[in-house]
């Protein structure tokens, strides 16, 4: 699981990190197809990275400005992935991101592939977390000028 704090309120900050069509600027080589936030359950996304690799998910739980769980349904992929933000005061709140029992399909067995993910999907959340806390920065930079 990666962590980061956002000095935005709860509620701009869960908005920020769900609005998973815009995740291409946090996730390199990714683009990323879904419905206008704010996500439902129900709705249907689909990340491509590299063009190459499909990772289909589906909202299991919209549930803001607190959490987003969606399931990895493949062609690839399977396991699921829970956002949780958590407001620590009135203009922070911190964001949990966990690829839990991300594992890939097929006839090798889901704890062993689910520990050779770990890593890359483990570095992947927390380079995402920290492109997004540094453009938040970034902007704020420029705001208070």
């Amino acid at each position: 699981m990666a962590s980061r704090t956002l000095d935005l309120p709860q509620e701009w900050a869960y908005a920020l990190v769900t609005a998973v069509r815009h995740h291409g600027r946090w996730i390199p080589l990714t683009t990323v197809s879904a419905p206008r936030p704010p996500l439902r359950e129900g709705d249907v996304v689909v990340g491509r990275t590299a063009r190459v690799l499909v990772d289909r998910m589906r909202v299991t739980r919209a549930d803001p400005p607190r959490e987003l769980r969606l399931v990895k349904t493949g062609p690839l992929l399977l396991g699921e992935v829970v956002i949780t933000v958590t407001a620590r005061g009135p203009h922070r709140a911190v964001v949990d991101w966990a690829e839990d029992g991300v594992h890939l399909r097929g006839p090798l067995p889901r704890a062993l592939t689910a520990a050779l993910l770990r890593p890359a999907l483990e570095g992947m959340t927390a380079f995402a977390l920290w492109r997004i806390a540094r453009s938040v920065r970034r902007y704020r930079r420029r705001a208070d000028r």
